[in-house]
């Protein structure tokens, strides 16, 4: 599939450059609301059972998932398919562009015939190839994630490669013995591991495999994961918007574990940007500083949750929502 007739190749670029930028694809970010892309374009939309869906561009694509058949679709994530032009752009022309607006690089990985270049500010990746001769050094897709742009930590669980390392089986299996343990167990479990903050991250990933694989003992997982995570919170683990972005990430994938209300109320209190702030973004993406674009892309994450908190309507939205309404797409 070539870019539609739509796109130049200069309009092409652009999209490569804003989406690895700011995570957004003409000012839209997964963390807007998806019938938003819906409306005035064609697109093809597919389907992966019932839970699993994407809507397709030509240059980009926006990938939907839900828990439940019937319940609504979220967006997770952007990828813009830059294999698809005629000729994808060099990643040493766009990064080049990202470092003279100031942006910085996260750690960069590889795979097999590609590696992975992060951008800090917005979380978004870029996947260059590395052997056909086509597309050597250029840019082959670019990954937004509706997760807000956190760093990469160390953790003392670094598993060896693959998801069914021994390291990954025997962190499972630790998870799965203390969480079925009494709670009176857990402080010392925790003040044995001592783990690095990086770890605490790995327990979290770690918990929700066991909520999607053991779902007849998702009660187990959600009472140590809630208690782990206000272990976090007590000692300062991730900054407070973090904290706040991965507790309601956690609670929302688990239907009645802490009331809506409570999800609304600590989301928008961890919010790095005021609306004034959020209303006085520069237009022009490229005006926008790298801070500008961290703040902005938390904010809009944690705006996302915490509107999943609200009761649905008809119920009026709340005030602390409310006045977010008229420039929630000022943010990316």
């Amino acid at each position: 599939m070539k870019i539609p007739y739509r796109w130049s190749r200069d309009e092409a670029i652009e999209l490569c450059l804003e989406a690895l930028a700011t995570g957004c694809i003409h000012g839209f970010s997964p963390n807007h609301d998806p019938d938003l892309l819906a409306t005035d374009t064609s697109f093809a939309q597919n389907g992966s059972g019932d839970l699993h869906m994407w809507r397709d561009w030509g240059l980009f694509e926006a990938h939907f998932s839900r828990w439940q058949a019937g319940r609504p679709w979220q967006c997770d994530f952007f990828m813009v398919q830059a294999h698809r032009m005629k000729k994808p752009p060099t990643w040493k022309t766009l990064s080049k562009e990202l470092a003279r607006l100031g942006h910085e690089l996260g750690p960069g990985s590889s795979g097999p015939g590609t590696e992975y270049h992060p951008v800090t500010a917005s979380g978004s990746r870029a996947c260059v190839g590395l052997e056909q001769d086509r597309y050597r050094g250029r840019v082959m897709k670019i990954s937004v994630p509706a997760a807000p742009p956190m760093p990469d930590r160390e953790t003392a669980l670094l598993p060896s490669v693959g998801s069914f390392s021994p390291a990954v089986r025997a962190v499972l299996h630790d998870l799965r013995t203390i969480a079925g343990a009494a709670d009176t167990s857990w402080p010392a479990w925790l003040d044995q591991r001592q783990p690095v903050p990086g770890d605490w991250d790995f327990y979290l990933a770690q918990l929700t495999n066991l909520h999607r694989d053991e779902p007849d003992r998702r009660d187990l997982w959600t009472a140590f994961g809630l208690w782990l995570l206000e272990q976090a919170r007590a000692a300062a683990i991730w900054p407070a918007d973090e904290w706040a972005w991965r507790w309601a990430d956690f609670v929302l994938d688990r239907p009645g574990a802490i009331p809506g209300s409570e999800v609304t109320r600590v989301c928008l209190a961890a919010l790095p940007m005021t609306s004034t702030e959020a209303g006085s973004l520069p237009g022009d993406w490229r005006a926008r500083t790298p801070d500008d674009i961290r703040r902005s892309r938390m904010t809009l994450a944690l705006l996302r949750f915490a509107a999943a908190g609200e009761v649905p309507p008809p119920t009026p939205v709340g005030a602390g929502l409310a006045e977010w309404q008229p420039i929630l797409s000022r943010l990316c």
